[in-house]
């Protein structure tokens, strides 16, 4: 087999966005570069009309009227939105869980996984993203439910809020992902959890971030990390596919990953190690990257270089075990080169950083947490929605059980 090669058989991804930030996120994708790994398998789903009326909107303004635009789209639920309420969320899409298969089967014929998205401090996104995937993991009486969806690779994004977003949605976003990791009898619900940080990825914009709201500078970030991870399926020297991603961190338990990138690199200036080294220093939430338990490296390389011997499968994987070494990582893992259309001395690196301490992430929510989830041991209702004690501590323990399995 020649060193390069070249494939129609990649992972065919569907993205399922939820809520008005996962929408933002999602409705992204549609003016891209042509994306194979996706085209146009995407669903947005609201609670709220008036949001996703917006989100098509925004669609339309980015590419033009079209009739098929409101196919990708749909709003469940009975009640007119789910506010910042995490169980309304969740309970509007357990009344809606038909419609919502029969939306994505609209949309997505065939898919080998699903990325979901939605944004962690919400309630639409929020409550029913860890509901909608541990409904297709656990298996659907549905009469929209097909046999292919029972094989289908589930990996979600999760955004956290910004550092200064109320207490409310700090404390949303812990139950988001306790409930992203874990489903309540504490088996593992997500195949791969990829988490960014708003207030983290808005930080590390340069000069020409300079002028965009926070909001674009995180969501054109967090795309071009997922592109870059799909893009490992698709034209490479050694190919990392969705499996991969997933079985190794499954087996060892630490199963939650951040991208961490560096673009736009000068293949005539740096090396391999040190360019990831540049994307180590940008990972989407704060973390000492020496705690990683499992991690990948895609390095993007443009056609002209696919034959210069340091960009040779070989000599990334050379480079990307000595980088863990001197980072003092000792993490299974797998690393690949892909193959695009670009610029001749410009490489684009991703790095998969998973298993790490969650306590520099959790670190400002986790106040918020316990003083909501004492109210509401009080009696105090959330939303329209009541949480029984049982179920708050299910959450808190899930996520307990899950971090002290890290620190073994």
């Amino acid at each position: 087999m020649s060193r390069q090669q070249r494939t129609d058989t990649y992972t065919r991804w569907a993205v399922i966005a939820s809520g008005e930030g996962g929408g933002r996120i999602a409705s992204q994708f549609f003016n891209r570069r042509e994306n194979p790994g996706v085209e146009d398998r995407i669903l947005v789903m609201n609670t709220n009309r008036t949001d996703i009326r917006n989100t098509i909107d925004r669609l339309e303004n980015n590419l033009g009227d079209s009739d098929s635009l409101g196919d990708h789209a749909m709003v469940f639920g009975s009640d007119e939105g789910a506010g910042n309420v995490f169980a309304d969320g969740e309970r509007l899409a357990e009344e809606s869980i038909d419609e919502i298969i029969r939306s994505i089967r609209g949309v997505v014929p065939t898919a080998d996984a699903f990325m979901h998205i939605a944004t962690l401090g919400g309630g639409t996104g929020n409550g029913s993203i860890p509901y909608t995937i541990r409904t297709f993991k656990n298996g659907s009486d549905s009469d929209a439910y097909e046999p292919w969806m029972e094989d289908v690779i589930h990996a979600a994004i999760g955004v956290w809020p910004y550092e200064d977003e109320p207490p409310q949605q700090q404390f949303n976003a812990v139950c988001g992902l306790s409930r992203l990791l874990r489903m309540p009898d504490g088996t593992q619900n997500a195949d791969m959890v990829l988490l960014g940080a708003n207030t983290h990825i808005a930080q590390m914009g340069g000069d020409d971030d300079a002028h965009s709201h926070p909001n674009d500078v995180v969501n054109e970030r967090l795309i071009e990390a997922f592109d870059l991870m799909i893009s490992a399926g698709r034209e490479t020297q050694g190919v990392i596919d969705v499996q991969d991603y997933v079985s190794v961190p499954s087996q060892i338990g630490a199963y939650h990953f951040t991208p961490a990138i560096a673009t736009d690199m000068n293949a005539n200036v740096y090396d391999i190690e040190y360019m990831f080294e540049k994307a180590a220093e940008n990972a989407f939430v704060p973390m000492d990257v020496s705690t990683t338990k499992t991690a990948f490296a895609i390095v993007r390389v443009p056609r002209g270089l696919a034959d210069d011997e340091d960009f040779s499968e070989n000599a990334v994987n050379s480079a990307f075990e000595s980088w863990k070494r001197e980072r003092g990582i000792n993490a299974p893992g797998m690393s690949t080169v892909s193959i695009a259309d670009g610029a001749r001395g410009k490489v684009d690196v991703l790095l998969l950083l998973g298993g790490f301490d969650l306590e520099p992430l959790l670190d400002r929510s986790w106040d918020a947490f316990e003083t909501h989830k004492t109210r509401l041991e009080r009696g105090r209702r959330l939303g329209n929605a009541s949480i029984a004690a049982e179920e708050m501590d299910r959450i808190e323990e899930n996520l307990d059980e899950y971090i002290r399995f890290l620190e073994e």
